[in-house]
């Protein structure tokens, strides 16, 4: 039998009551102390990382007591800590969902215990579907495509801040994570999430829903590494190698350095997805609290296109009406080799700390980030068209029938974001000062150029390299956008204990200033837009440990999100006709959100999480999406005030007997405050239920491991969700079930932990819809001014069908 505390991650002040029973074994490398209640032990051995297994080097003695003054007893405890070569320690409540968290703020954290037990193709979202407030549209069977969202409390990921160790990773124009750009699940060793309040050091502004913080593991003391190799449906395949040199020398640098390559044939309809991924870190330690860290991500990736499809699309063709033709023919837009992504991405950060004496820690996060990629669509472009403003000539497109032809529209974009995130803290006695000041400077290219497509369907060129022309020589064009975006942000934080550190107090302000400048060269545009903003975010919170199991706590804070997405800085310009089709947004306002957080948290053998929130918000960011021209684009609207109320739970199991139940809940009431401008009139959406808000949504799971034989299994239900701002149409609920079975051998000459896993998504391949696009209307309504306005039938992402995994691993 395991009894196995998660003794890492407890405040200090938190009791353990170990009791000796035969054939015990305690996952625990330390042991904390409660008055009345005093327990030694050995010396602690040498930290561990995974993939080794490290055990006390003592031998194994009866626990011996023996009274103290105050009638207790004092007790001798052998303690062993061990991992598996993929980092599972069989120590984190609720199979690794619910660790313990101290934050004065809702908080949860996915382990290791986890994360190594799902499907190596996992994306970084998908790992975190369980946790209460999120809700994740899967478009892809195995959890790892970027064309998946999700949503925290009833707000797209856009309104989330994402950082990967410590410096922000998501796009800042769309502020889309590229979760897969991150790292590969081998060496992910925690993510946190925040449902509500970000860090107030954490270099993100968009954080009105909250903030997801995701962590590379650090390098092995030791020389060895892992291997994964993994197969599955879908002609999936996959390889992972990581190689750690250990300390090298007596310098006290380690390092590793790791490779993956994955492809499957698309889940639903024709064409692969591929992708190539390094991961590399190296760090160092000295003194007392000094660290350098250096790391590096590279990924190359590609995929073809899923379609959105309307309600009535899918009640009469069902998933195939979501994929793309799987063979060409003369003048075919929706062949799959036209609608596909390809992106190439580089990740370097390096993280500083340095102790500097007298209370004083400086860290320092420079970073750099290069995102390249196209992502296009065929469709339909005129002979006799325009760039712009300009009449284009006769373009003379190979394969044109009655003066217009099929053409790939090219979306190449190229963004390279720096920056650094500086934090100076001052302890002293019970009080902890922090001030940091953030810079990053944002620098994005994109151009929709057209190209040629030949015989056989494909562009003469994916990345628009050889454009089609007009009668000037110029590259007919829909936009080419340049935008240069800089940030400063300073900020100041303090926080107090007192009542012997059960109370604490905490203050903080920060300000963000922003400064945009883009250009459109296209023929006839206004060329030059720009813009700046401030917002002065304050946040306060306080927690009180009532026990040293028992905490509540309050906050409240303040968040904003600029506008979303390029075309926000740039007209979209129909090419057939001297038109914009879609202005750029000049009139919308930074979204600002008021929020307040009342929660309870309870660590013992039962772990409990529960919070109420509550939410104000001004100018609320919102899309309406459709296809024009071929291209899937979102209209970024001004959605007025939403008022957003709920809460949520989560219970979870320390490992008992090797089982581990997992509980969690939400219950969310999202109204919008105001009626919505459609053209000359307003709808009626005051006092409607926000899109892709379901009142309810549940995760239940059961994992048991014995050390050796593992299994386990998670399921999720989504209540329906309206898809339109007049409610006139819905997506309806859905559940989903996961489930993995695995065995761990013991070591077989230089194989250390080989196991065998097997993992199957979407169990019974339940067919749904996983997110709604959003529409004023879907049927006629009738306008405040007595208009009729028409409506718009809103577009839905197609969930992800079956998938099985086969996994084989082992460290070396």
């Amino acid at each position: 039998m395991h009894f196995s505390p998660d003794c890492s991650t407890l405040p200090a002040s938190r009791p353990l009551r170990l009791f000796q029973l035969t054939g015990m074994t305690l996952l625990c490398s330390t042991i904390l102390t409660t008055p009345g209640f005093a327990e030694t032990m050995p010396s602690r051995p040498a930290p561990h990382k995974a993939g080794t297994a490290v055990k006390t080097t003592a031998p194994a003695k009866k626990a011996h007591r023996k009274p103290t003054s105050e009638g207790s007893t004092s007790e001798n405890v052998l303690v062993t800590a061990s991992s598996t070569a993929t980092g599972v320690t069989n120590t984190t409540p609720g199979g690794g969902l619910l660790p313990p968290e101290t934050a004065a703020k809702a908080q949860q954290s996915v382990t290791r215990d986890f994360i190594a037990k799902q499907a190596a193709t996992s994306n970084p979202i998908s790992l975190i579907q369980y946790i209460p407030g999120i809700t994740l549209s899967n478009s892809d069977a195995f959890g790892q495509s970027d064309q998946s969202s999700f949503y925290m409390r009833g707000m797209g990921q856009t309104s989330v801040g994402y950082t990967f160790e410590g410096i922000p990773i998501a796009d800042p124009s769309s502020y889309a994570p590229f979760t897969s750009e991150a790292s590969d699940t081998e060496n992910i060793s925690k993510i946190t999430v925040q449902q509500g309040v970000s860090d107030i050091t954490s270099p993100v502004y968009n954080s009105v829903a909250g903030a997801i913080k995701q962590y590379l593991s650090d390098p092995s003391a030791r020389l060895g590494g892992k291997v994964n190799v993994s197969y599955g449906n879908h002609q999936l395949a996959r390889e992972f190698v990581r190689f750690d040199t250990g300390e090298l020398g007596h310098s006290g640098v380690k390092a590793f350095a790791s490779y993956s390559y994955g492809t499957n044939a698309q889940w639903l309809g024709p064409g692969r997805d591929r992708r190539s991924h390094v991961d590399a870190k190296a760090m160092k330690e000295w003194g007392n609290g000094n660290s350098a860290r250096v790391f590096l991500t590279w990924t190359e990736q590609s995929f073809p296109f899923l379609m959105s499809i309307s309600k009535a699309q899918w009640n009469q063709s069902g998933r195939s009406a979501a994929y793309y033709n799987p063979t060409y023919t003369p003048g075919d837009v929706n062949y799959y080799k036209q609608n596909s992504e390809e992106r190439h991405s580089v990740v370097i950060g390096a993280p500083l700390v340095f102790n500097l004496g007298h209370g004083l820690t400086f860290t320092s996060e420079p970073y750099y980030v290069h995102l390249h990629g196209a992502g296009n669509n065929g469709q339909d472009q005129v002979e006799e068209g325009y760039n712009g403003t300009r009449p284009t000539g006769n373009l003379n497109i190979p394969g044109s029938v009655d003066g217009s032809a099929a053409v790939q529209a090219v979306d190449n974009f190229n963004q390279h974001t720096a920056g650094f995130n500086n934090v100076l803290s001052w302890k002293a006695g019970h009080n902890e000062l922090q001030a940091g000041y953030w810079y990053n400077y944002y620098n994005q290219t994109e151009q929709a150029p057209f190209s040629v497509i030949g015989p056989d369907g494909t562009a003469e060129n994916f990345w628009g390299k050889y454009p089609i022309r007009d009668q000037y020589g110029d590259a007919v064009m829909q936009f080419n956008i340049h935008l240069i975006q800089q940030l400063n942000s300073l900020f100041i934080s303090d926080t107090y204990k007192m009542f012997n550190d059960k109370l604490t107090l905490n203050a903080g302000l920060k300000f963000v200033m922003m400064s945009y400048k883009s250009t459109n060269l296209i023929p006839g545009d206004n060329y030059n837009y720009g813009r700046s903003d401030a917002q002065p975010l304050p946040q306060m919170s306080a927690s009180y440990q009532i026990t040293p199991n028992d905490q509540v706590y309050f906050d409240a804070a303040t968040a904003f999100r600029e506008p979303s997405g390029i075309l926000v800085y740039g007209n979209y310009w129909d090419a057939g006709a001297p038109e914009i089709d879609l202005a750029h947004s000049t009139g919308l306002k930074a979204e600002y959100s008021i929020s307040e957080e009342i929660g309870y948290r309870h660590t013992g053998l039962v772990n409990i999480t529960a919070s109420l929130f509550n939410y104000n918000m001004t100018n609320r960011q919102s899309s309406v999406t459709a296809y024009t021209g071929g291209r899937l684009v979102s209209q970024y609207i001004n959605a007025g005030g939403q008022t957003s109320r709920g809460a949520q739970i989560a219970i979870g199991l320390r490992p008992w007997h090797g089982l581990s139940p997992y509980a969690s809940f939400q219950y969310l009431h999202a109204t919008m405050d105001n009626n919505l401008p459609d053209k000359t009139d307003y709808i009626r959406s005051a006092g409607k239920i926000a899109i892709n808000s379901p009142a309810y949504t549940a995760n239940f799971g059961l994992s048991y491991d014995d050390g050796n034989f593992f299994v386990n299994g998670y399921m999720s239900y989504v209540g329906s969700q309206y898809s339109t701002f007049m409610n006139d149409e819905k997506m309806p609920a859905y559940a989903i079930g996961n489930a993995t079975i695995g065995y761990r051998f013991k070591k077989l000459w230089f194989a250390k932990s080989p196991q065998i896993q097997i993992n199957a998504l979407n169990l019974t391949d339940n067919k749904y819809l996983a997110s709604g696009g959003g529409s004023f209307n879907a049927h006629p309504v009738k306008g405040v001014f007595g208009s009729t306005l028409k409506g718009s039938a809103p577009l839905y992402t197609v969930g992800g069908g079956f998938g099985l995994v086969f996994s084989m691993s082992s460290g070396f």
